[in-house]
């Protein structure tokens, strides 16, 4: 029996050498205390762009604009039924301040955090471009 594909939208929200990253909770089932960008399940009906931008919301408070630019990334060994897509994604109101547990982090520190796999290519792209949008 074929366990059914989960999907996985992210927003990816950069600017002004800022990206927008949160620390999961020690008691997350998945996943416990590593940095992540904020995502989650898309909900039937859903574009995996709205599902990240209404997961943005959700979790960290700031409203985004998801641009065209995404990617996905299939079948991790740890979540081996999942595909996650990534959307670059800017601030509605760039002053907006973000709901703990995320904030703005320098693209810089960004090799200091501690991401689960899945998030590797974006991290790449991130430290490469220096942001994505």
């Amino acid at each position: 029996m074929t366990e059914a594909v989960r999907t996985i939208a992210v927003a990816v929200v950069v600017q002004d050498g800022l990206v927008l990253v949160g620390r999961r909770s020690p008691t997350a089932v998945e996943w416990p205390d590593f940095d992540e960008f904020p995502g989650g399940k898309v909900e039937p009906g859903e574009t995996t762009a709205e599902a990240a931008a209404r997961e943005c919301l959700e979790e960290s408070g700031i409203a985004v604009r998801v641009g065209e630019r995404s990617f996905g990334v299939t079948s991790t060994p740890a979540r081996p039924h999942s595909v996650v897509s990534f959307h670059w994604a800017t601030p509605v109101d760039p002053a907006a301040t973000p709901t703990p547990p995320f904030a703005w982090i320098p693209l810089s520190q960004l090799p200091k955090l501690n991401f689960p796999p899945a998030n590797a290519p974006v991290l790449a792209m991130l430290q490469r471009n220096q942001g994505g949008s």
